[in-house]
């Protein structure tokens, strides 16, 4: 038999198809677009005809595409299902997304509860700031991500929702006749407009202290007493942190898990489903 229908070409036609685009496809089986382009081109010369054409800012596959890409999930299965079968199949790795303060307070349980959920796969997390892993999810980098809306929006659809609260350093107190010193992350930063919300409520005149791109530095402006700050809060507060006194509760942050074009519907709810009772537990 001279024509063959190779594994790894198989399965970058069957990445395109789930990812929408040669470029995502890539991503997720972390191969080079050109890799993929080739791998697409070596199977369209066995069928002898086109599996997939430009279509406006994406692709579509022809008609012999679906036909090859039914096919090419028959043979995947299959040939996966044999390696597992023979224990030879590769550790499977799931790249998860968390924003910093997300992780902060979610990781401990939600890695827990994944772990029950999801023994046979290797997780794998990146922290980053929420536009970044909305970047990452859409580009296909990462296979989901649990992302926080601070303004607390469309709590019905949210995994969950998070209390927002008021910290500071433990020898920190509110001045009774200056501004209220107020510590932030720099934009981007969906906590940003909660934080101005929730003190417009206050009616106290504030000024920002201290801006921090990343949670250990708000942390230690915190800590040392340069102003209060407002976050998403779960269980036991950091060292050095308190509840900050004479200042009210605020609203909570919505809590929402995404999964990148293609990624397995089972493992994205299992993860929600995971998120969710992590989230329950803290009520």
């Amino acid at each position: 038999m001279s024509q063959v229908l190779d594994i790894a070409p198989l399965r970058s036609v069957a990445a395109v198809a789930d990812c929408g685009g040669f470029h995502r496809a890539a991503a997720v089986l972390h191969i080079t677009q050109s890799a993929v382009s080739q791998h697409v081109r070596r199977v369209e010369a066995v069928v002898g005809g086109p599996v997939v054409e430009r279509s406006g800012r994406g692709v579509a596959f022809t008609e012999l595409g679906h036909r090859v890409l039914t096919h090419a999930r028959s043979i995947l299965a299959a040939h996966d299902a044999a390696l597992a079968d023979l224990g030879a199949a590769e550790e499977r790795v799931l790249l998860i997304g968390a924003t910093e303060h997300g992780a902060d307070v979610m990781l401990p349980g939600l890695t827990a509860a994944l772990g029950q959920r999801l023994p046979d796969w290797r997780l794998r997390f990146r922290l980053d700031r929420n536009v970044m892993l909305a970047d990452a999810i859409e580009q296909g980098v990462v296979d989901l991500a649990v992302m926080l809306d601070g303004s607390g929006l469309d709590p019905a659809n949210a995994s969950g929702m998070v209390a927002l609260k008021w910290i500071s350093g433990r020898n920190f107190s509110v001045p009774a006749t200056e501004p209220l010193p107020v510590v932030m992350f720099s934009e981007p930063c969906t906590l940003r407009e909660p934080t101005f919300a929730a003190l417009d409520r206050l009616t106290v005149p504030y000024r920002i202290a201290a801006e921090s791109s990343d949670l250990s530095g708000l942390f230690a402006a915190v800590r040392s007493g340069l102003g209060v700050a407002l976050l998403p809060m779960i269980g036991r507060l950091p060292d050095g942190l308190c509840l900050a006194e004479g200042l009210p509760p605020t609203s909570r942050a919505s809590v929402f898990v995404r999964g990148r074009a293609g990624v397995d519907a089972d493992v994205l709810a299992d993860v929600d489903r995971a998120v969710r009772d992590v989230l329950a537990q803290q009520i």
